[in-house]
């Protein structure tokens, strides 16, 4: 028996790839041949370090004098997402949700092929929606395993969404895409992406409200971060990041403006930033960080500033007033990365900046 090699890329690492695929497939059928990591990175929304990053994880590296090839470029990170075969999907709903994810896909990823469609409703049940046969519900466990299939998109009503996921893992699926709304219950093995629409657009709509009155009435906003232990909540950290992408804020003054130590200078006085990484995990630091992030952490150690030499982090807060060694602050001082520290812990840290930053924009909007 074949055992499966663990991902070689993680989750978010695999995301961002994907939306490189469309960005790169759009540009070559414009006609571009070459692209920058800046100017990818632009496209997409992250920084050029990450783009290098994500494409050091497919093996695949540019040119300093013409950046990265369109189409080989495309066709490294094809051979990631599709794989060598094609893989069979089902999609469970033939709703007007599932119907329009049939259309969408259709003749679109050759390597991945929606086999067969399920619903409850006998005037779809025998016909070809998209080109795709529709069967009932009922032989969804017969069906899947005589197609193979191990991916499956679930676009059922909430109620009824852990039964068919129970039936589809005993048939063999192995990934879902769960549409349904509900965290499903399914073995550690099987992979499971939700797409909550009712979730998305009531986070947009809170941070909407946050934009018009930064003014919360005292009341904190949640954010997750991962920590040492799992995710450990801290406040506010989604409206910190919205509030300093239109400050213009520079590391000197932000240290200037909580009160923090200023240890090593770097290049605080030019360097402005946009995002706030506050946790202590290697892993998640690799996929958030940017050179507009300043690194909140416990962790007073070489280990943080060879990061952020790595991820070109400009700057490194650390917290509990704890006094970095003569060793880090050389470190620091040869990368010339700016390190400050603050007397508060983590949690308290972001606040403060939370308060200072929703207390100037009311300011200037006054």
């Amino acid at each position: 028996m074949t055992v499966p090699e663990k991902p070689s890329a993680s989750r978010k690492t695999i995301g961002r790839l994907s939306l490189y695929r469309r960005l790169l497939e759009n540009l070559l059928t414009s006609g571009t041949t070459s692209i920058y990591s800046h100017q990818l990175g632009h496209l997409a929304g992250v920084s050029a370090a990450q783009v290098r990053r994500d494409l050091m994880t497919i093996g695949y590296s540019g040119s300093p004098n013409r950046g990265y090839q369109v189409d080989t470029c495309l066709a490294s990170i094809e051979s990631l997402l599709d794989g060598s075969e094609q893989q069979t999907v089902v999609l469970v709903g033939l709703g007007r949700l599932g119907q329009s994810l049939l259309a969408h896909f259709a003749g679109k990823r050759p390597h991945l092929r929606i086999a067969a469609g399920f619903d409850t409703d006998p005037s779809l049940v025998g016909t070809s929606v998209h080109g795709c046969p529709v069967h009932n519900v009922a032989e969804v466990e017969q069906v899947v395993r005589d197609t193979g299939a191990r991916i499956a998109i679930l676009a059922v009503p909430p109620q009824t969404g852990q039964v068919v996921a129970e039936a589809l893992v005993r048939a063999g699926v192995r990934s879902f895409v769960d549409f349904t709304g509900i965290p499903l219950r399914v073995p550690d093995d099987v992979f499971v992406d939700h797409m909550d629409i009712t979730s998305a657009l009531e986070s947009a709509a809170f941070f909407a409200r946050q934009d018009q009155s930064p003014d919360t009435g005292g009341e904190t906003v949640e954010a997750s971060v991962e920590g040492e232990g799992g995710p450990v909540t801290y406040p506010i950290l989604k409206t910190i990041d919205s509030l300093l992408a239109g400050a213009n804020m520079r590391i000197r003054d932000l240290a200037q403006m909580i009160g923090a130590l200023v240890v090593t200078a770097g290049d605080a006085e030019q360097r402005t930033v946009t995002k706030i990484y506050a946790g202590d995990r290697v892993s998640d630091l690799l996929n958030e960080a940017s050179d507009k992030t300043l690194l909140i952490t416990n962790l007073v150690n070489l280990q943080m500033v060879r990061m952020a030499e790595l991820m070109e982090v400009p700057g490194i807060c650390f917290v509990d007033g704890v006094t970095p060694s003569r060793e880090i602050i050389d470190l620091a001082n040869q990368n010339n990365t700016s390190i400050m520290i603050s007397q508060p812990g983590v949690f308290e840290t972001c606040g403060l900046i939370y308060q200072l930053l929703a207390r100037d924009k009311r300011e200037d909007k006054s």
